[in-house]
């Protein structure tokens, strides 16, 4: 996914895919972080705060399952998996 620059409170950039709710966040130690299951308007408020680091400490980083992805990891856009009918019917049952 693109990240876009931020460069405050020692994150250098950050990126949101609302397909797979990923929210990446590149840090200035080089780590970049991959919170899983962040709702578009979680990330939109981080992505335009005016100060990332305290939202990301109080709104994101005890809330959100996180993991350290690579650069590529981040950059590449994978397809995302179609559910098949039957996955479909074990969640819903037979409509």
């Amino acid at each position: 996914m693109k990240r876009k620059p931020i460069h405050r409170g020692g994150i250098v950039s950050a990126g949101y895919d609302p397909t797979r709710r990923y929210l990446d966040v590149e840090f200035d130690t080089g780590r970049i972080l991959r919170c899983e299951s962040v709702g578009s308007e979680v990330a939109d408020r981080f992505l335009h705060s005016g100060s990332p680091m305290t939202y990301w400490r109080e709104e994101i980083e005890d809330v959100y399952t996180i993991h350290e992805v690579s650069a590529r990891e981040s950059d590449e856009e994978k397809p995302v998996a179609k559910k098949s009918i039957d996955d479909l019917k074990r969640l819903f049952g037979d409509l």
